[in-house]
């Protein structure tokens, strides 16, 4: 479910691409992409915006550390469009889900440059496999995107609202949340969707918690799911669905989580709304057996003002948090913390409005 909605409860000709926004309020300077090498450790920062004023946009971070905002306008002439959600790098392109803006944009990985606007409705997520990106969509298909001909060629059906995806083993796990029906304690949802990677058929269900949001995969299978629960007496958990039963069990408490190797990565942060004061805590897990290994991974006095996102390097173990300015900042400029792969703060870049996660590439 799109971030935003929780915190409130070849370039193509111009005349092609009013699909998404082109507000200019996020302060947006538009700076043109540098050309680049593939190094150890650079990436792209998404940036949502806000849902009435601000459009999305797209910052980098280059392996020497240098802080370049608003990238893809710079670089294209236009802005990324409505609400833009987490995306991936994929061969030499990267795919971005803009959900407001119902597209995925195509870029070239490199040069930032937008190779194809692909509509696509209410775009949540996208992972990859087998040569395909597939999209969830918020009105219950997956749809996949066949990456030669950088087109759509199938729209699978798999339930109310689905969200976070995995891909593993030549499976794609879709965790179906039926998020707009808390009324009715998410009926539909529970459940993860599996889809075949090649074939594109939808196969079976595998039950799970109360609307799960985000799905990773170890490198041994294990499927580890954000379950968010109704935000009321039901707490958000991950939940870990083993490699080789299916075996369903809770790992911790977490409103984050990411994954590298065999290692798990939760952040479990709670907000007094009615202070608005906020606190947080950071714990490392093993895998595949689920016990802690770093029960506070940053030091109290670097912690992040107020966690979106968390990924980590697959290489390095470096640690990127995007954060917003505090609980009530969502449409104010936020941070991008970079730690080292022990937790140690390194650098705080000033981002965009609302960012969302980073693309490494």
């Amino acid at each position: 479910m799109k971030h935003l909605r929780f915190l409130l409860l070849l370039v193509m000709p111009a005349m092609l691409l009013t699909a998404c926004s082109d507000e200019d309020e996020n302060n947006d300077q538009g700076t043109p992409m540098p050309p680049t090498q593939e190094t150890a450790v650079q990436c792209y920062v998404i940036n949502q915006g806000n849902m009435s004023k601000i459009s999305g946009s797209l910052d980098f971070i280059s392996s020497t550390n240098e802080y370049r905002s608003g990238v893809f306008k710079g670089t294209n002439g236009f802005s990324l469009g409505d609400s833009p959600q987490r995306g991936i790098a994929y061969g030499s392109k990267v795919y971005i889900p803009v959900y407001g803006s119902n597209c995925v944009w195509v870029i070239d990985k490199t040069s930032c440059r937008a190779l194809k606007q692909i509509a696509t409705n209410a775009p949540e997520a996208v992972c990859a496999a087998e040569g395909y990106v597939f999209v969830s969509n918020n009105d219950g298909f997956v749809s996949r995107l066949d990456t030669a001909a950088l087109a759509i060629d199938r729209h699978i059906t798999v339930g109310p609202n689905p969200a976070g995806m995995a891909a593993t083993g030549g499976k794609v796990y879709v965790a179906i949340s039926d998020g707009y029906n808390y009324e009715n304690n998410y009926a539909n949802g529970k459940r993860l969707a599996v889809v075949g990677a090649k074939d594109g058929l939808h196969e079976t269900d595998i039950a799970c918690g109360l609307n799960p949001t985000q799905v990773a995969a170890d490198t041994e299978g294990n499927l580890f799911v954000l379950c968010m629960g109704n935000y009321a007496d039901v707490p958000s958990t991950v939940q870990k669905i083993s490699a080789d039963t299916r075996e369903l069990s809770t790992v911790a408490p977490a409103s984050l989580m990411a994954l590298r190797g065999t290692t798990l990565y939760l952040i479990n942060g709670q907000t007094d709304w009615t202070t608005g004061s906020f606190s947080m805590t950071a714990t490392t897990y093993n895998t595949l057996t689920a016990q802690p290994l770093q029960t506070a991974l940053f030091s109290e006095s670097e912690n992040p003002a107020y966690p979106t996102s968390i990924d980590i390097h697959p290489a390095t173990g470096d640690i990127f948090i995007c954060s917003d300015p505090s609980s009530m900042g969502y449409s104010q400029p936020g941070y991008v913390y970079r730690y080292d792969a022990t937790g140690k703060l390194q650098t705080r870049h000033d981002a965009g409005v609302h960012p969302f996660g980073v693309v490494f590439i």
